[in-house]
């Protein structure tokens, strides 16, 4: 239709509607702005967590990360989670060695990491983190135990003597712990001590059993790494000689790396330059 007021009421219209609902130059860019501030108000922290045993990881109350081998053996795995870009950091593990959960002792492996021997031993425990954002395991940690053992003095040897006793005569005692352990803020923390630092030595990494005896990637030992980095983060699995270099983290525990045989462990720090920080 060409009738003269036809064509003036459209175009009339169509300007109306370009303008109300067209974004403006200006608008557009600031659209954009707040687009982009909305993408970088979060960041991705990547890293490393060796354990003898075995944990689990928490980053402000939610699970980020569990290790994918339960018992044996000791191994190091990649993590990667999204983080704010602002705020509070708070992180929280379990951990614990590869002690029975009614003894406190463990079934000693020969030296191909293959054989039990019979043996019912003290295990050690121990943890190494590094992370991206800056955070290490070192004695700023707060940490609790929650099983220590064996109780008796006879089961306290390097292994008990089993022409003597029993492994069901050893015991463990499991202690009370906050719910709140692996959430952001948990005042509880305040009373716990300070992780004792240990060496490399210390946490035995590197020590038998032998990863060869395990299939890959289902079991990520640092002890048969490669240096096939790319395959590593992608099962997450960690070569050892991450942490051989590594200067800045230190291996943690509680006080006594052979009676105490599951611990839990905080850390919290404000990202600089925030202004909303809750957490201590």
């Amino acid at each position: 239709n060409n009738h003269p007021i036809f064509n003036f009421n459209f175009h009339f219209q169509s300007a109306i509607y370009s303008t109300l609902y067209q974004p403006h130059p200006i608008m557009a860019s600031l659209i954009a702005t707040l687009s982009l501030l909305k993408i970088v108000q979060s960041v991705q922290i990547t890293g490393w967590v060796y354990a003898d045993n075995w944990f689990e990881l928490y980053f402000n109350g939610e699970k980020v990360a569990t290790d994918t081998i339960e018992s044996i053996p000791n191994n190091a795995m990649y993590v990667d989670f999204t983080a704010p870009a602002e705020g509070s950091y708070s992180f929280a593990f379990l951990a614990q060695d590869n002690s029975n959960a009614s003894t406190g002792l463990e079934q000693r492996m020969d030296g191909t990491g293959i054989t039990w021997t019979g043996d019912w031993c003290m295990g050690d425990g121990g943890i190494l983190m590094h992370l991206s954002d800056g955070t290490v395991t070192s004695s700023d940690w707060k940490c609790t135990v929650v099983m220590e053992g064996p109780l008796e003095t006879a089961c306290q040897d390097e292994c008990i003597d089993l022409d003597v006793m029993s492994p069901s005569q050893c015991t463990v005692q499991y202690n009370e712990y906050p719910s709140c352990w692996n959430e952001t803020i948990c005042s509880s923390e305040d009373s716990w001590l300070s992780a004792t630092e240990y060496t490399i030595d210390d946490v035995g990494m590197g020590r038998t059993p032998d990863s060869s005896s395990y299939d890959y990637p289902n079991v990520c030992s640092g002890l048969d790494a490669t240096s096939t980095t790319e395959i590593y983060e992608t099962e997450g699995c960690v070569p050892k000689d991450k942490f051989d270099t590594d200067t800045t983290s230190t291996p943690i525990w509680t006080s006594d790396l052979d009676y105490h045989n599951r611990i839990i462990c905080r850390y919290s720090y404000c990202v600089e330059g925030s202004t909303n920080c809750t957490a201590p």
